[in-house]
Order: C-alpha cells, then sequence, then structure tokens
C-alpha cells in the first residue's frame, strides 16, 4: 500500500494514507510516495481517479483543485504508466494546462517542459506537443 510522507515548510514530517486529507495540505510542502510492487495496481486506480476528478474540475473552470488532483496522479504513476485505462489527457499535461489558465506562466512552462520530456513520442498526440511547444516558445524563454 502506498505511503504518503508529507514534509512541510517547517521540517514536520506527516504520515498518512489518505491521498485526499493531504492533496490540500501538500500545497505547503513536498510529497513522496514510498511504495512496493504489491501497491502497484491500487497506485494505477487511485492515480486514474484523481486524474478523472481533475479532468472535472477543469470542465467546471475548478482550476486549482484540477492541479491539486493532476498533481496527486503523476506521483502516484507517473504519466503513460496508468495501465488498462484511457488517459485522453494526461497528469502532467493537464497540470500545465491548468496552471496557463489561471496565468501562472512559470510553472505551467516548467510542467510543459516536463510533458515534452517524459512523454513517449510513440503515444505523444501531436496536438498535444504543438501545443506545449508553441506555449514555451511564447512565453517560457
Amino acid at each position: 500500500m502506498a505511503h504518503i510522507v508529507l514534509i512541510d515548510v517547517r521540517g514536520f514530517v506527516i504520515r498518512s494514507k489518505p491521498a485526499r486529507i493531504l492533496a490540500f495540505l501538500s500545497v505547503m510542502g513536498l510529497v513522496v510516495i514510498a511504495q512496493g510492487p504489491a501497491g502497484m495496481a491500487q497506485s494505477d486506480d487511485e492515480a486514474y481517479e484523481h486524474n478523472r476528478q481533475g479532468m472535472i474540475a477543469m470542465s467546471e473552470a475548478g482550476f486549482e483543485e484540477a492541479i491539486m488532483e493532476f498533481q496527486i496522479a503523476a506521483a502516484l504513476a507517473k504519466d503513460y504508466q496508468i495501465t488498462g485505462r484511457p488517459l485522453i489527457y494526461t497528469p502532467v499535461f493537464m497540470t500545465a494546462w491548468a496552471n496557463e489558465k489561471i496565468g501562472r506562466i512559470s510553472e505551467a512552462c516548467r510542467r510543459y517542459e516536463q510533458f515534452l520530456k517524459i512523454a513517449p513520442p510513440e503515444v505523444m498526440e501531436p496536438t498535444k506537443a504543438d501545443h506545449a511547444q508553441t506555449y514555451i516558445r511564447q512565453y517560457c524563454h
């Protein structure tokens, strides 16, 4: 089972299993996921659900909530590692897009660059790659 460790800005360490509770707190710290092989299927399910919740939040213009959900999904199972589930929009790309929507240019740039670096060429959709590259050209350098 995945354990979530939160280290806040004061150096306090909090261990917990409920990802939802720590998700709100993670804005103040660093989340590290530690799991063994037995936790992989559950992590995939959790990642998929957080990604789905992020998509719902995006559709309702809940960009802050969407960012949180996408970051949890990406921490649980990196982009393109959620197997057996359709990921039309991957967590890292969507984190970038949500940051773009609320004007966080430097964070959007960082996430688009991350997306282009980690996305396997054989599965990267040209429209997403084009959007990321165009945004980076216009706003990041």
